[in-house]
């Protein structure tokens, strides 16, 4: 990892334990077998390697930036919502990058208290599985998270 601004946020145990909750519950949802196109078994490798893997516990952009499609998908988030977070998630700025860490932490816990986190027996959940590969994380977002922010 190179040295950055953001560095002494993504290494506290409690951005450790934010970003292990949204691994473990996007791989979670990827492990279903009810996706009707088949990328989901793709996109289940990839947390799996954030999860489980030789990436396990590393912060990298595509995270959040699936947990907030998800929290769009659920009516949490729009576009701008999206925008305006990412570009303080990709600033250089440490307080830029904690505050929209911050911000999608309060977004991400009001979902939960909600919701509940993911879970087999969530209709709104389960509703939300078969879209994923679409809607959460498709292979254009996850190229504008990769382009588009910058890697702590």
């Amino acid at each position: 990892m190179e040295k950055t601004a953001t560095n002494d946020i993504v290494l506290t145990k409690k951005f450790k334990k934010f970003l292990h909750s949204i691994i473990e519950e996007h791989y979670n949802m990827t492990s279903q077998d009810i996706d009707t196109t088949g990328s989901n078994n793709s996109l289940n490798y990839l947390w799996y390697m954030y999860h489980k893997g030789v990436n396990a516990g590393t912060y990298r952009p595509f995270i959040f930036m699936a947990e907030m499609h998800l929290l769009k998908e659920m009516g949490y988030m729009e576009n701008d919502d999206i925008k305006n977070l990412n570009e303080m998630i990709k600033s250089e700025d440490k307080d830029n990058f904690y505050l929209g860490y911050l911000s999608l932490e309060s977004l991400r816990s009001k979902r939960i208290k909600e919701h509940g986190a993911f879970n087999q027996g969530s209709k709104v959940y389960m509703d939300l599985v078969p879209d994923y590969a679409s809607k959460i994380l498709n292979t254009t977002l996850f190229q504008k998270a990769l382009t588009n922010l910058n890697y702590v």
